[in-house]
């Protein structure tokens, strides 16, 4: 082991961390044959750069992990408590039944109340709702929709949907953050979505749960991106749900770094990307002043655990620098690529993208101050705390970095926390 990088957590880095969950520090050191590409990375301590204000979380999907092998619950259990806080549920489908609300004034609250049950005994949770999908009784039946959660709410049942959202609200009083809808599901016309029928909708649920609940965050409009840039179309909704709807306390989108359907992309053109989702936080950030979530984060990914984390990692960095508030994944154990299922007593193993998550929360969080720095390559990436020094390679191959006076050795897709040693401190 090089002994200059025996000051880094690599947990990240090591491939046998999908054999078992590590009790001590993990770390990685560069084999000694291999000639390195060498890399200079400077931070400037007596020049703060931006407040981070950057977190990641979690939405909780079909999966249903938590009714696996007890060992490997506990074993996730326990690790979201150490790296994740926000966890998101919708109110129906996505792992919950539909009838929460089999017909006017009946109530079937034993499967969302299971689900957030199971979100409040995760350590350090903060749970947020997503008021999607609707009853069936409150919307049409399209025979060409696949799943009737596309469908919308009946122009006629709006305020019985509203109400159900503000019973909700009130039945989860834990709940501090809520978000209205899902990617306009339903809400579509021919040559783009139906933003004017969506904001009615938007309007009486968030009428109804601030009435309740004044004091609550409120979300929307969930627009989904795909893996394209803001088009006219995008501003056209954006611009009159903004100029129409009652506000929000926070405004969300979701995005593919690869695009619908995902696959089929290089690793070099998923790196060659990571700019993706802060670029479209600064260009909706621009539209309306007010903070963003990335309601939906799917980076890139591919066969290889370690190329996924280190392009994640990339895309976070990306995201905290452009000042996005929030990144929730979809579902830890699927596309969130967090950990192992959870069918047997070895499952709800960590993945290297685990460990990323829980290093950007934990030495990166909202309030952390960063100071300055460089790189002089554009594929070795860095944020600097106080207390940490973030590195990311976004390249395959090995490379030696320079930085604080050492010489830290990172292999392919490595990402590496290292103490910051206070040299050039004020």
């Amino acid at each position: 082991m090089n002994t200059n990088s025996a000051r880094f957590w690599a947990g990240v880095i090591v491939p046998s961390l999908l054999a078992g969950v590590p009790t001590t520090g993990l770390f990685a050191g560069a084999p000694a044959d291999k000639t390195a590409q060498e890399v200079s990375v400077t931070v400037d301590w007596s020049t703060p750069d931006i407040i981070s204000n950057f977190e990641i979380g979690l939405t909780h999907v079909h999966n249903q992990w938590d009714q696996g092998h007890p060992e490997a619950v506990a074993r996730v259990k326990s690790l979201l408590g150490k790296g994740i806080r926000f966890h998101n549920q919708h109110i129906t489908h996505w792992g919950v039944d539909e009838n929460l609300m089999p017909g006017p004034g009946r109530y079937e609250w034993s499967s969302l109340d299971h689900r957030m049950e199971m979100i409040r005994s995760i350590d350090n949770s903060v749970p947020v709702i997503t008021f999607c999908g609707a009853p069936a009784w409150m919307k049409d039946h399209d025979p060409k929709a696949k799943w009737q959660v596309e469908v919308r709410v009946r122009d006629e049942n709006i305020p019985d949907f509203a109400a159900l959202c503000q019973k909700v609200a009130l039945r989860y009083p834990q709940v501090e953050y809520f978000q209205i809808w899902n990617e306009f599901k339903g809400y579509w016309i021919p040559g783009g979505r139906d933003v004017a029928r969506f904001t009615v909708m938007y309007n009486a649920v968030y009428d109804a749960v601030k009435a309740a609940r004044p004091n609550v965050k409120i979300g929307g409009p969930y627009l989904s991106m795909g893996g394209r840039n803001l088009s006219a179309e995008d501003r056209r909704v954006m611009d009159y749900w903004r100029q129409h709807s009652r506000g929000a306390d926070f405004l969300t989108f979701d995005g593919w770094l690869e695009g619908w359907p995902p696959g089929g992309k290089t690793e070099d053109w998923m790196m060659g990307r990571t700019r993706f989702f802060g670029d479209l936080v600064q260009e909706f950030q621009a539209m309306i002043e007010r903070p963003v979530w990335i309601s939906e984060f799917y980076g890139g990914r591919s066969k290889n655990p370690q190329f996924t984390a280190a392009n994640h990692a990339s895309c976070y960095y990306n995201a905290l620098q452009s000042g996005a508030r929030l990144a929730l994944l979809w579902d830890g154990v699927g596309l969130g690529q967090l950990f192992t299922r959870t069918q047997t007593a070895e499952g709800g193993q960590p993945t290297p993208h685990y460990f990323v998550v829980q290093a950007f929360n934990q030495h990166f969080g909202p309030g952390t101050q960063l100071y300055q720095t460089k790189s002089s390559s554009d594929d070795i990436e860095v944020l600097a705390s106080r207390a940490k020094i973030l590195l990311i390679n976004k390249r395959p191959e090995f490379v030696t970095v320079h930085v604080e006076g050492k010489e830290v050795s990172l292999e392919g897709y490595a990402v590496q926390v290292l103490d910051a040693s206070g040299a050039g401190m004020p």
